[in-house]
């Protein structure tokens, strides 16, 4: 169908079945972490391709700003936008397997939850080859800001994709399909475009018959582990490190294939003693400030074990993540984490001999992956090091953060960081584009692709192309902000 050639009259009417009433509590959006809040002009939940494109082309006839959005997890206004929100979660399913290719064409908006059960049900059973700690998001939205997981063999998780389907924002939306040959640069872009490129429709990812992972965690000391990172971060095919400041000690996990029968451990007391407690103690920290590292020598406490868990490979590199927070992850070249881990060893050591001194709620996480070609890939051309801090918003409310975490970016700005794009940062375009050497190819192809910025948010307007008085999204936290 040639949309440009319908009347603007019968796309409003097309429309009205999936546009979210102003009146409607879903007319207000707020990310998973509630730090961010938005109240776009229009809200819209699409169900197929047909209506994704309807949107695209009645805002370009209006001069609207559309932005996608899956579940919006990301904790940072990355999914935030006061133009035009698609809610993209209705895009749902798997549309094919190729068993010759070993791949798999699923809807956009699927979440990963899904996308494991669907490849799970097929003969013989398949699975992603890699995922990242969490399975909440829409596989669209995993690939806009080239997510990771862990494993010096493996790449960020865009890295798997073999094509994509977009609609674009030309008169009449036109659909493209692109890959390695077929656009090879609208395709690079969009396997971390950050919702700028065109409607994501359909993502074509790379599929292996379903495994399961045996997953052994060893807690130490840290100078037994800061001392051997280059031996650690290769002894298994994915390795993970969590290191708790205030406790001086690191869980190391490490997860190798394996076709045993899955042996999964869970019990009630890790509920109660891992989530409710922790939960409490957090909240009361948030009243008396010098208790924060009481709950980090807590939380090392119930770390400090040995384990041993089998099971399904998604099963395994997720885990969960407890309670809102604020998060941010930087990626350095992985040659500089022991000199990094080193500094930031000594600052927050400095932090703890002071009663009023900044204080991580829980650990620092460490994770690898290899180098990769995408554009704005953290992990493009290096071979990177992960490493990610969160503060946790006890019952959703919010404490004191921005401190620590401006001081630990910049720890980790100094060792060559780039920041995960879905997470809070402050780069703008002069900086970015020195830490990406093909960030101007990307901007090209933004151009191209759509020349009048129908596609542009606020984030992208800000860290992409450099506005800096913009009108966006507003923090949901504002307590949190100033301190």
């Amino acid at each position: 169908m040639d949309l440009s050639q319908v009347s603007s009259a019968d796309l409003q009417k097309a429309l009205e079945p999936i546009s979210i009433p102003t009146a409607s509590p879903k007319a207000t959006f707020q990310n998973w972490a509630k730090t961010f809040r938005c109240r776009p002009a229009r809200v819209f939940a699409p169900t197929t391709t047909l209506q994704c494109r309807q949107i695209l082309e009645m805002g370009r006839r209006e001069g609207a700003r559309i932005h996608p959005v899956g579940v919006g997890h990301s904790p940072s206004d990355l999914a935030c936008t006061n133009g035009w929100l698609v809610r993209m979660e209705g895009v749902t399913g798997l549309k094919t397997i190729d068993v010759e290719k070993s791949t798999a064409t699923f809807y956009s908006g699927t979440v990963l939850h899904d996308v494991h059960k669907l490849l799970e049900a097929q003969q013989p059973p398949m699975a992603l080859p890699n995922i990242g700690s969490i399975s909440d998001q829409t596989i669209g939205g995993l690939i806009s800001t080239a997510s990771h997981g862990s494993g010096l063999t493996f790449p960020v998780l865009s890295a798997h994709v073999q094509s994509l389907v977009l609609a674009l924002p030309h008169a009449g939306a036109p659909i493209v399909r692109v890959s390695r040959t077929e656009d090879p640069d609208l395709f690079t872009a969009s396997l971390c475009g950050l919702g700028a490129t065109g409607l994501i429709l359909k993502v074509e990812v790379e599929v292996e018959p379903a495994f399961r992972l045996r997953e052994i965690k060893t807690a130490l000391p840290v100078d037994q582990v800061l001392g051997h990172l280059d031996e650690i971060k290769g002894s298994a095919e994915h390795v993970r490190v969590w290191w708790y400041p205030d406790g001086k000690g690191m869980v190391v996990a490490r997860a190798n294939r394996t076709y045993e029968p899955a042996q999964p451990v869970a019990s009630f007391m890790a509920v109660l003693l891992g989530y409710h407690l922790t939960q409490f103690f957090l909240f009361c920290s948030r009243i008396f400030p010098s208790l924060t590292s009481l709950v980090g020598r807590w939380a090392w406490w119930l770390a400090n074990v040995n384990s041993e868990v089998v099971n399904d490979g998604h099963k395994v590199l997720n885990f969960d993540c407890l309670f809102p927070q604020y998060a941010l992850e930087w990626a350095i070249p992985s040659e500089n984490t022991e000199a990094c881990l080193a500094e930031m060893r000594e600052w927050l050591d400095r932090e703890a001999a002071d009663p009023k001194g900044l204080r991580a709620h829980f650990p620092i996480e460490i994770r690898w992956s290899c180098k990769d070609d995408i554009w704005l890939s953290p992990s493009q051309g290096r071979e990177t090091c992960w490493i990610g801090l969160v503060t946790f918003r006890p019952y959703g409310l919010a404490v004191p953060y921005r401190k620590l975490h401006t001081k630990f970016a910049d720890v980790l700005i100094k060792y060559g960081g780039r920041p995960h794009w879905a997470k809070e940062h402050e780069l703008r375009p002069k900086e970015i584009e020195a830490l990406y050497p093909d960030f101007n190819k990307f901007r090209e192809v933004l151009d191209r692709v759509d020349p009048v910025g129908v596609m542009r948010s606020e984030y992208v307007r800000r860290h992409v192309d450099g506005e800096e008085e913009i009108a966006g999204p507003v923090p949901a936290c504002d307590f949190a902000r100033r301190s």
